[in-house]
């Protein structure tokens, strides 16, 4: 981080006044929202200070290190004597959205679909009340997808999760009913309107034909 504050530093004295302004408050919001530095026990421990876990529901927008936020998250939980059963929220932890839209995955693909699996199971086990995946099609369409585009990524990457936590023995109904999805909504009103209307039928007709599931895991939560 200091040498990521030096880089910034020499960059913004090389700016004129008014640039050099903009900039510096473009990043401290940056900073303030974003780099909340998490890799100890400790760390998570601090962020947490008073709060407490067994009343509050967060969300953490992590994708390839999403089953270690989960885990130092649980652990503090644990700590404040909060029954991790009873916790609630979501880790993103949407990796093919990464290959396809941001680029911040660590690990291939095939651990990777291994490991949310695996993070599938023990929230259904463990955490019940837990969304262990938000599937994301925002940032595909940010990236440049049209509406349709984006459903169409979106639910095959949802697709390629369910397919691969059956495949691990996974029964479909254990897992799919804490699915979650998070869309854009653009400023074409009717579009939107149309697109989300569309994204509940197609998913619920793709869990219940393919998968034969149940009504609670064929709702399209987001």
């Amino acid at each position: 981080m200091n040498k990521f504050m030096t880089s910034v530093k020499n960059f913004l004295v090389s700016e004129d006044g008014p640039t050099a302004v903009e900039y510096a408050v473009m990043l401290a919001l940056i900073i303030v929202v974003c780099l909340v530095a998490i890799s100890t026990l400790g760390d998570m421990r601090e962020l947490f200070h008073q709060i407490p876990l067994g009343e509050v529901t967060t969300s953490m927008t992590i994708n390839s290190t999403a089953t270690i936020l989960l885990a130092l998250y649980i652990a503090v939980a644990q700590e404040q004597g909060t029954d991790p059963a009873v916790l609630q929220g979501t880790v993103q932890n949407d990796i093919l959205k990464e290959y396809i839209a941001r680029g911040t995955y660590v690990y291939p693909p095939e651990p990777s679909l291994a490991l949310i699996a695996d993070t599938f199971r023990f929230c259904a086990e463990e955490v019940p009340n837990w969304n262990a995946i938000s599937i994301s099609g925002y940032h595909i369409r940010e990236a440049g997808a049209t509406a349709v585009q984006e459903l169409a990524f979106t639910f095959a990457n949802g697709l390629a999760y369910v397919d691969g936590a059956v495949a691990a023995g996974l029964p479909v109904d254990a897992f799919a009913p804490r699915l979650s999805f998070f869309f854009a909504c653009h400023n074409d009103l009717f579009e939107e309107v149309a697109k989300f209307r569309a994204a509940r039928r197609i998913w619920a007709r793709l869990m219940r034909e393919r998968y034969g599931a149940s009504d609670a895991s064929c709702k399209l939560r987001f």
